[in-house]
């Protein structure tokens, strides 16, 4: 818990420099928040010597959301924030092979994984709210842009639901993929179609609240590792 309010801590510390400056001067704080988050899992994982691929991939992925910014803070334009986007597909392209690498595979002949328990949430809505809020923009680089971030999310999110985690694990895993979703389409709305009231406190949050989860989800995962019954 303390680990919890130390991370959102620090969070809130970059939203109020952002509002009462700006976002280059609330920048460094950006750093200490994934950076916590980074020594948080290694921390954790590495205190039982167990860190493997699976591990490697996700503080990967939490370490290049630091830089995917950078570019666009400096230089404001198209091209560094399509820059931007491309660094996020590919910290979210880590994440998915974090359960490839966990052994999932989509596979609907389970009664676990219904039709309404993964892809109304997972592919359903983000189609939605495609085509009722992104598509009615007529901004075609955007559209473009999230129409395939879009897709890897929805891949992300349904590849999710079929690791074989614990329940806890998965419920952990289940709530990073609503916040993921959640805040991808919180970020085109305060870009793409209109800014409102304290965005960029909603994006940050559901944003970093994403990685908690993700991070507690895989910290309490089971282990698909064997044991020889020569080591019992």
């Amino acid at each position: 818990m303390i680990k919890i309010i130390l991370t959102f801590s620090l969070l809130l510390l970059e939203i109020v420099l952002f509002y009462k400056f700006n976002r280059i001067i609330a920048y460094p704080a950006r750093i200490l928040v994934y950076s916590y988050l980074v020594y948080w899992y290694y921390s954790e994982r590495k205190r039982d010597n167990t860190l493997n691929l699976t591990d490697k991939l996700f503080i990967w992925s939490s370490l290049i959301p630091i830089f995917s910014p950078l570019a666009d803070y400096i230089w404001p334009s198209v091209p560094t924030k399509i820059l931007e986007i491309l660094l996020l597909m590919v910290s979210n392209q880590m994440i998915a092979s974090v359960w490839t690498q966990e052994g999932a595979k989509i596979d609907f002949s389970s009664q676990k994984n219904t039709f309404i328990k993964v892809l109304v949430p997972y592919v359903i809505l983000p189609v939605l709210f495609f085509c009722f809020v992104v598509l009615p923009t007529n901004q075609v680089i955007p559209i473009v842009l999230f129409a395939f971030y879009l897709l890897q999310m929805m891949y992300i999110a349904t590849l999710s639901a079929f690791v074989s985690f614990s329940e806890k694990s998965k419920l952990y895993v289940s709530l990073a993929m609503g916040l993921l979703i959640l805040s991808s389409g919180a970020n085109f709305l305060r870009i793409c179609v209109s800014p409102y009231e304290y965005d960029f406190a909603v994006v940050r949050f559901t944003a970093i609240a994403f990685r908690v989860f993700l991070l507690m989800g895989l910290l309490t995962r089971e282990t698909h590792e064997v044991e020889s019954p020569y080591l019992r």
